[in-house]
C-alpha cells in the first residue's frame, strides 16, 4: 500500500501549495485553481478522478461601507444579510446591549460582554425583529485582521444589512457609538448564480455488495485556509493515493473534496444531491473538517456513534497524536451525513486550549503560522487506520 502521501514532507508540500493559490472562496479562481491542482495529484496516482460542477448562489459585493460625521470603515458584508442598495440606510449608532434599536444601527464587538453571550445568528435574527436598521459586528484575530463568519443562510437570507469590520478599524466607530451619531450603513451588492466544482472519484472494492464508505473534506473557504483546510485536504488526497493501492480491499471507497463550505456546505449538499441514498447507505464517513493540525487547538474527533467511537480512539491513541480529544459537538460537512440519517467520524480542530489563536476565518491563515505538521501526519495515520479497519469489518 502507497503510504509516501502521509509523510509529513509530502503532507507540507501540499498544504503549502493549497495555501499559495490565495484566496479559495466559493467559485473564486483559487477555489477553481486548487480543484484543477487536486484533480492533478490524483491523476499522477493514476486515481480516475471527476470535477462535478454545481450551481450556487454567489453574493457580489459592490460597496461596503458605515460613514458618519468624521469618520468611515470599510469591511465586508455577512453574504447572508439584507442589502440596502447604493444609498444605504441611516440610523443613530448603538453599542449592543441598549433596550431599544428601532431604526439604529448596532455595533457588536467580538470581545463584548453582550456579544460574547449571543451567537451571531441569534443577534441578528432578534434585532431583525427588533426594527434595528442595521448591524456592525467588529471581528479579528489575535492580530488584529479581520475574521469572517460562515454563511449559514445564503438560501434563506436576512433582511438586516450586516457589515463585518476588522477591531484596529473599528476604534472611532465605538467613539461615535458611545456618543449616539448619526450613521449611513451601506451594503450594496448583487446575489446571481455561480458555478463552482466539486472533486470526486470513486474508488471500487471487490465486493459490490459490501455497504461503501465515504471521506469528505471542504476545499473552500474565505482565504488562504491553510491550517483551516490545509490538513484535512492533505490527508484526503493521501488517504485517496493510499486506498487506490490497497490490496484485497472489499469495500467501494467514495471520496469528495467539496467546495461551498462557508456558505452552507453547498457543494457538499449537491454532490449527495445527486447520489440520494449514499450519505444513508454507506457503512461510515470520514469527515476531515477545519483546523486538523493546528498549533492553537487539538483535533477533536466526533463519532456519530458507539462503535465509532471505539474504532476512532484505538486509531488515535496508536497514531502518536500528541494533542487530541473525543468530543460530541457537532458541526461542519458531518452535519449534513447526519441530516441524512449517516454515520461518520468527524475530524476537526477547536477550539484554542492555550490561548493560542487559530486564524481560521483570517487572512492570517498560513502554514508557518498556524500549522502543527507532525499532528497533521498523526491524525493521517490515524485516519488510514479506520479505513483499513472499516473495510475489513
Amino acid at each position: 500500500m502507497a503510504t509516501t502521501g502521509m509523510t509529513a514532507k509530502v503532507l507540507e508540500r501540499r498544504i503549502r501549495e493549497y495555501e499559495a493559490f490565495g484566496i479559495h472562496r466559493t467559485g473564486w479562481p483559487g477555489d477553481e485553481a486548487s480543484a484543477m491542482w487536486m484533480r492533478s495529484e490524483l491523476q499522477t496516482a493514476a486515481i480516475d478522478v471527476s470535477l462535478e460542477e454545481f450551481e450556487y448562489p454567489m453574493f457580489r459585493s459592490k460597496t461596503a461601507w458605515l460613514s458618519w460625521d468624521g469618520g468611515e470603515i470599510t469591511g465586508v458584508p455577512l453574504h447572508d444579510c439584507g442589502l440596502t442598495g447604493p444609498k444605504g440606510v441611516s440610523g443613530q449608532v448603538v453599542m449592543a446591549g441598549v433596550e431599544d434599536v428601532s431604526g439604529k444601527i448596532v455595533v457588536a464587538g467580538a470581545n463584548e460582554p453582550e456579544f460574547a453571550a449571543t451567537p451571531p445568528y441569534e443577534m441578528i435574527a432578534r434585532l431583525e425583529k427588533s426594527g434595528a436598521a442595521g448591524l456592525v459586528l467588529v471581528r479579528c484575530d489575535s492580530l488584529g485582521a479581520i475574521n469572517l463568519s460562515n454563511a449559514y443562510r445564503i438560501d434563506d437570507p436576512f433582511n438586516i444589512p450586516v457589515l463585518q469590520v476588522a477591531c484596529p478599524d473599528a476604534t472611532g466607530l465605538s467613539v461615535a457609538a458611545r456618543n449616539g451619531t448619526s450613521a449611513t450603513l451601506t451594503v450594496d451588492a448583487t446575489r446571481e448564480s455561480g458555478t463552482a466544482l466539486n472533486v470526486s472519484a470513486t474508488l471500487p472494492g471487490e465486493n459490490g455488495d459490501a455497504a461503501p464508505l465515504g471521506i469528505m473534506t471542504p476545499r473552500s473557504g474565505w482565504f488562504t485556509c491553510a491550517s483551516e483546510r490545509g490538513g484535512g485536504i492533505a490527508i484526503w488526497l493521501g488517504l485517496a493515493e493510499a486506498i487506490a493501492s490497497m490490496t484485497g480491499r472489499r469495500r467501494t471507497v467514495h471520496i469528495v473534496a467539496s467546495s461551498g463550505h462557508e456558505i452552507d456546505h453547498y457543494g457538499l449538499q449537491a454532490y449527495l444531491n445527486s447520489r440520494p441514498e449514499l450519505a444513508r447507505n454507506a457503512r461510515a464517513w470520514l469527515h476531515l473538517g477545519a483546523l486538523i493540525g493546528s498549533r492553537a487547538a487539538p483535533v477533536r474527533v466526533e463519532p456519530s456513534d458507539e462503535e465509532l467511537k471505539s474504532l476512532a480512539e484505538s486509531a488515535f491513541a496508536a497514531s502518536g497524536a500528541d494533542r487530541w480529544a473525543m468530543w460530541d459537538r457537532k458541526g461542519g460537512e458531518a452535519k449534513n451525513i447526519a441530516a441524512a440519517g449517516g454515520r461518520y467520524v468527524s475530524l476537526r480542530g477547536g477550539p484554542s486550549t492555550d490561548d493560542g489563536d487559530t486564524y481560521s476565518h483570517s487572512p492570517n491563515d498560513t502554514f508557518d503560522r498556524a500549522s502543527d505538521i507532525e499532528l497533521v501526519a498523526a491524525s493521517g495515520r490515524a485516519c488510514l487506520s479506520m479505513i483499513e479497519k472499516l473495510d475489513a469489518i
